[in-house]
C-alpha cells in the first residue's frame, strides 16, 4: 500500500510515457498537496478548469422595502470557501459588492432581512457560542449587535426569529426531553411552548408577517447519532427502528400519536390558538408549514406513511407520500391539495405567495417546489379556483433555498440549471407574460465552454416503464450509434434524479460529456417524481438490493440491443447510495458493465446497521441481520466482491462515516482475483469529495480511468 504523493501518468498510455505509476491493485493516499498528474492536452486541460470554475449564485435575504434589491452569496462549486457576497438589483441585474457583510457573516439563519432599504438585520451564533441580533446598514457600513445568552449553563439552539426581531424560538436539551421556550425581546421573557420526548424533531417555525403569530410543527426524526459512529448496536426494540420494520401498530407508535401543529398567538391572552393532533385530523403525520401574511391560514404538509407490502403495520419515520391543507386558525380545512407534483415526501415545499398582510392577492395564492419526472419546477395554486399551475420554465431543476417573493407576490426570483443551463438567479413576473428573465450572469464562460446535447430517453423494464435522458458530447447524433456510455445513480435512495448542472465526479453530468464521454441518468426504484408505489419500490417485497439493480442490468441490454452503445463500452458510477448502485451492478452482473466507479459508497450493509443508518436500512429490507443476515451478505457488495470481473476506479474519504477500512477490504477482494482495480484515499475528507479542492484530480482521474476501459 503507497502513502503519499505519487507520479501519475495517462493511465491507457503510462507504457509509452514512461511515467512513474503506481500498479493496478494499489491504495493510493491522497494527502493535501495532490498528486502530480500529467496534464490533460491544452485545450482539454482549459475546458476542465473552466467548467470546475462553476459558480453557485444563492438569495440569502428578502427582497428591500422598495422591491429592487437582494443579498445573494457567490460561491464556487469545487471551492465553497471561494465565497463573495453582493448586493443584487433585480431591476439592472447589477451586482455590487457587499463589504458591509463580507467581515460580519458567516453562519447567519436565513433569510437576512431588510429593515429599511438600507439596513439589514439578521441573527448567527457568535464563534464562542452565545447568539447574536445583529444590524448593518450598507450606505455607512456601521454595525450593531445584541447577544442573547443564558447566564446559567444551558445547552440548546435559537429554532428561529420572528420577522421583526420581536421574539425567538429555543430548544434546550434534557435528558429524557427537550423544551421549546419562545423567548420575547427585549425583556427576555420566555414561555414553554412545547415539549420534545426522544425521536421526534420540530420543524423550523412559520411566522406570520408581523411576529404575532408562529406555527410549531412536531414531527418523527432519525435516529440521533446517525453520523456518530459508535461501536454499539441500536436496539432492535427502539421506537424508530420497530415503525421501520412496520411492527408498530399506530395505537403504539409514538411517531404517530405525537405528531402535532400548534399555532400562538401572541396578540391574545391565551396565546395557543389552535392544536391539532395527527391522530385526530385523519392519522397522517405533518411536516413543514408555512403562515398566511396575516396569520390566520396554515399551509401544513402532510405525510402517508408507508403501506409497504408483506409488513403489518404502515411506517410513519419513512413516508411514501405528501400532499398539503390550508386550515383556518379554527381548526376547519379550507382546502386539501393533492396533486402529483407535490406528493414527493422529501422534495415538495409550499408557502403561501407573498408576506403583505392587507393584500387580499397574496392570502389566497400559494407558491409550490416539486418533482415531477426529471424536472423541479414551480407551480401556482389558487385557492378560489383550486387550481394548480405551473410556470412556464423549460426543463430543469429550481433550488428552493433561493425561493423568494415580492411582498404583493406578483414577482418571484428563484435560482435555477439544467444540463445545458449552468446556475443563474432568474425572475418571473406574474402580473405580465409570467416568462424568466435571468438576473445573473456569473456564469457566462462556463456556459460557452459547455458543450453537451440533452435527450429525453424512456426503456421498459420488468418493474415497468422508465424516463430519463442522455447527455451526450456537444455535436453528437440522436440516437446514438455505438458510442461509450456512463450509467449515473444519485445518492438515497429517495431522492430525486433531475435535469440540472453539474461538475462534480459525484455527479458527472456536465463533466464526462465534454470529455466525450455520454451519461445516462434514469431514475429508478425508489426514486421520487413518479408517484408512491415507484417511491416504496425498494421496500415492498424485499426488493432492496435487486429491483433497481436489476432494472439497471436490463437498460443496458437495451441500450446495446439498439446500437446505442456495445457491451464493451458501458461504464457505471455514482456516490453514496450511487457507490453502493455501481458496486452491487457489478458484482450481481459481473459481464454487465466495463469499468465502474463507485464513489463515497455503502458496501457493508450488516457493519452499516450496527454502526449507522439502522432505521433506513431496517426500513428498506424488512429485517434485522439478526433475523435475516443472508439477506443482508446477498445486498452487501462486498460479501459478492469475489464474483467482480469489472476494472474498478474507487474514490473514498479517509474521514467518511462509511468506513474506510470497508472499502480497503473491497479492493483487496477485487485484487486478490486478478481484476485492475485502484482506491484513491483523500485524506481529511468526510462523505464525498464535494467542496474538498480534490475535484480536479478527481475529474481527471475519472474521464482517464472510463477513456481507458469503455472502448468499442
Amino acid at each position: 500500500m503507497l502513502r503519499g504523493p505519487v507520479r501519475l501518468g495517462l493511465l491507457s498510455t503510462v507504457a509509452t510515457l514512461g511515467l512513474a505509476t503506481p500498479s493496478p491493485g494499489e491504495i493510493i493516499s491522497v494527502g493535501f498537496d495532490g498528486l502530480d498528474l500529467e496534464p490533460l492536452s491544452a485545450g482539454e486541460q482549459a475546458r476542465l478548469e473552466t467548467l470546475l470554475g462553476v459558480q453557485q449564485p444563492e438569495v440569502l435575504s428578502t427582497l428591500s422595502p422598495d422591491g429592487t434589491t437582494l443579498v445573494v452569496s457567490v460561491s464556487g462549486r469545487i471551492y465553497p470557501d471561494d465565497r463573495s457576497l453582493h448586493f443584487l438589483n433585480i431591476f439592472t441585474g447589477e451586482l455590487s459588492a457587499a463589504l458591509a457583510l463580507e467581515y460580519d457573516l458567516f453562519a447567519p439563519a436565513l433569510p437576512l432581512r431588510w429593515v429599511d432599504n438600507d439596513t439589514l438585520r439578521y441573527v448567527q451564533q457568535d464563534v464562542y457560542g452565545p447568539w447574536e441580533i445583529i444590524t448593518v446598514n450598507r450606505a455607512t457600513e456601521i454595525a450593531s449587535r445584541t447577544r442573547v445568552y443564558p447566564t446559567q449553563p444551558e445547552d440548546g439552539e435559537i429554532l428561529g426569529i420572528a420577522p421583526d426581531f420581536s421574539k425567538f424560538a429555543v430548544r434546550i436539551y434534557g435528558e429524557d426531553e427537550d423544551t421549546v421556550y419562545m423567548v420575547f425581546l427585549p425583556s427576555l421573557r420566555r414561555l414553554e411552548v412545547a415539549r420534545l420526548p426522544a425521536d421526534l424533531e420540530l420543524q423550523p417555525p412559520a411566522w406570520s408577517a408581523s411576529g404575532d403569530q408562529v406555527a410549531l410543527v412536531i414531527s418523527s426524526g432519525e435516529e440521533r447519532r446517525l453520523y456518530d459512529r459508535t461501536p454499539y448496536s441500536p436496539s432492535l426494540g427502539n421506537v424508530v427502528i420497530q415503525d421501520a420494520l412496520g411492527r408498530l401498530a399506530p395505537a403504539d407508535n409514538p411517531l404517530h400519536q405525537h405528531s402535532a401543529v400548534r399555532v400562538f398567538d401572541f396578540s391574545r391572552p391565551e396565546p395557543l390558538r389552535l392544536e391539532l393532533m395527527a391522530l385526530d385530523q385523519g392519522g397522517d403525520s405533518f411536516g413543514e408549514a408555512s403562515l398566511s401574511a396575516d396569520g390566520q391560514r396554515l399551509l401544513i404538509k402532510r405525510y402517508r406513511p408507508s403501506q409497504v407490502v408483506g409488513r403489518s403495520h404502515p411506517s410513519y419515520g419513512f413516508p411514501e407520500s405528501a400532499y398539503y391543507q390550508v386550515i383556518d386558525l379554527d381548526g376547519t380545512v379550507l382546502d386539501t391539495i393533492d396533486a402529483d407534483p407535490l406528493r414527493g415526501p422529501m422534495e415538495s415545499r409550499g408557502w403561501f405567495l407573498g408576506g403583505d398582510s392587507r393584500s387580499d392577492l397574496s392570502q389566497n395564492r400559494l407558491l409550490f417546489w416539486g418533482t415531477e419526472g426529471i424536472n423541479r419546477p414551480l407551480y401556482v395554486y389558487d385557492l378560489g379556483q383550486r387550481q394548480l399551475t405551473p410556470l412556464p420554465l423549460p426543463s430543469g431543476s429550481v433550488d428552493p433555498d433561493s425561493v423568494v417573493v415580492s411582498e404583493n407576490g406578483d414577482r418571484i426570483i428563484y435560482g435555477f440549471s439544467s444540463v445545458t443551463q449552468p446556475p443563474e438567479l432568474f425572475a418571473v413576473d406574474l402580473a405580465g407574460d409570467r416568462e424568466g428573465r435571468s438576473l445573473t450572469s456569473v456564469n457566462a464562460a462556463i456556459a460557452a465552454s459547455n458543450r453537451v446535447r440533452f435527450d429525453p430517453v424512456s426503456f421498459t423494464t420488468s418493474q415497468g416503464q422508465r424516463q430519463g435522458f442522455l447527455i451526450q458530447p456537444g455535436g453528437s447524433a440522436f440516437p446514438p450509434q455505438g458510442v461509450p456510455v456512463v450509467l449515473w445513480q444519485q445518492g438515497g435512495p429517495g431522492f430525486s434524479m433531475a435535469n440540472e448542472f453539474a461538475v462534480e465526479v459525484e455527479m458527472p453530468l456536465n463533466l464526462l460529456p465534454n470529455f466525450g464521454l455520454a451519461v445516462l441518468v434514469v431514475p429508478l426504484s425508489g426514486r421520487e417524481g413518479f408517484g408512491p408505489d415507484l417511491y416504496r419500490a425498494l421496500a415492498d417485497d424485499q426488493n432492496f438490493g435487486r429491483a433497481d439493480v436489476q432494472e439497471g442490468a436490463e437498460i443496458i441490454d437495451q441500450m446495446v440491443q439498439r446500437g446505442w452503445t456495445t457491451a464493451t463500452q458501458v461504464g457505471v458510477t455514482g456516490c453514496s447510495y450511487g457507490g453502493y448502485y455501481a458496486a452491487q451492478l457489478m458484482a450481481q452482473f459481473p459481464a454487465q458493465v466495463a469499468a465502474a466507479n463507485p464513489q463515497c459508497s455503502l458496501l457493508d450493509t450488516l457493519t452499516e446497521w450496527q454502526l449507522g443508518y439502522a432505521s433506513l436500512l431496517s426500513y428498506l429490507v424488512g429485517q434485522t441481520p439478526m433475523e435475516a443476515p443472508n439477506t443482508y451478505l446477498q445486498s452487501s457488495p462486498l460479501y459478492n466482491a469475489q464474483a467482480i470481473r469489472t476494472p474498478t476506479l474507487l474514490f473514498h474519504g479517509a474521514e467518511d462515516f462509511l468506513q474506510i477500512d470497508v472499502v480497503r477490504n473491497f479492493h483487496d477482494v477485487i485484487d486478490l482475483a486478478g481484476i485492475p482495480v485502484m482506491l484513491y484515499e483523500f485524506e481529511g475528507v468526510g462523505h464525498s469529495l464535494y467542496g474538498s479542492g480534490y475535484q480536479p484530480l478527481a475529474a481527471q482521474l475519472q474521464i482517464e480511468f472510463f477513456r481507458q476501459y469503455l472502448r468499442p
